[in-house]
């Protein structure tokens, strides 16, 4: 009887060590955020005939459960039947042997500068309670803006449903797709370089990620000339540029890279993205991220 019991103990003890790893399954997680462009208001019915009905391994985070990302089905965007670059982003990506899960944020119109509040230039030091993406400087930042809050503890959500689902997430990129609003105040738009290297810092740190987490923007406002509400659209773009790892310039972030969106198809008011803009900004994306992670 002594042998038996030490039997099923060893014969418990190794089925638990088969099953761990299992349960510990590592999934990639990428994170997306920013204004109404990463929002998208291109129509899943504009799609090009043959476009994937699903997408096998990738899952889009609903706020309660990652569900099958389903062009038409699975609601990524604020009103249904609307998509933004996490189609393309999908697509790109391919099949891989590992699945692939998404979650995106956004607030359409709002800018990322400590000075704004909302769609109000308030300049200044940053100050606690404005309605922006400003990361604040560490954790405990009373500035933080009180979009990026709502950011963060979206991104934290899903991560820690993987969790308990008994996964390791690992977020390998974030996507940002922002500035029209910063490209109206001088100071925003100067300063938009810093202020991506501060949010990619802050987001990998309050996420658990590496520091060097490949990061991918979107270059705002293609369309020349500039509509006039955007009245520092030139120094925004210039700064977008000057972000990328490429540029030779002091500004220039490791891992990261800007998506030239010139020649992307945009709708009627010349801002937002149609359905090919926003497919090909996705798969832009795409590109860019395996580009930065086989580098790494």
């Amino acid at each position: 009887m002594r042998i038996m019991n030490r039997f099923f103990r060893w014969l418990r003890w190794s089925v638990l060590m088969v099953l761990l790893p299992l349960r510990a399954e590592e999934v990639d997680v990428y994170l997306l955020g920013g204004q109404s462009n990463m929002q998208g208001i291109a129509k899943v019915a504009d799609l090009p005939a043959g476009f994937p009905s699903a997408f096998a391994r990738v899952r889009f985070w609903n706020g309660k459960a990652f569900e099958p990302l389903t062009p038409g089905r699975t609601r990524t965007s604020t009103r249904e039947g609307e998509f933004g670059p996490e189609l393309g982003f999908a697509f790109g990506l391919g099949e891989s042997g590992r699945p692939v899960h998404l979650i995106k944020d956004h607030a359409s119109g709002m800018p990322l500068h400590h000075g704004w509040n909302g769609n109000r230039w308030e300049g200044g030091e940053p100050a606690p309670g404005r309605r922006n993406f400003h990361p604040g400087g560490s954790p405990d930042d009373a500035n933080t803006g009180l979009l990026y809050r709502a950011m963060i503890v979206r991104f934290r959500a899903g991560l820690e449903f993987l969790r308990s689902e008994g996964h390791t997430p690992v977020v390998r990129g974030f996507l940002w797709m922002q500035g029209e609003q910063d490209s109206k105040e001088a100071v925003s738009a100067g300063e938009y370089a810093a202020s991506l290297k501060q949010l990619r810092r802050r987001v990998a740190e309050d996420v658990g990620a590496t520091p060097d987490l490949p990061f991918a923007f979107g270059q705002v406002l293609p369309h020349e000339p500039a509509l006039e509400r955007f009245t520092h659209r030139a120094e925004i773009r210039d700064q977008m540029a000057a972000a990328d790892e490429h540029s030779g310039r002091p500004e220039a972030m490791r891992h990261a890279r800007m998506i030239s969106t010139d020649g992307f198809g945009l709708l009627p008011d010349l801002v937002h993205y149609d359905a090919d803009g926003q497919f090909r900004l996705g798969r832009a994306f795409a590109q860019a991220m395996r580009e930065l992670q086989d580098r790494r």
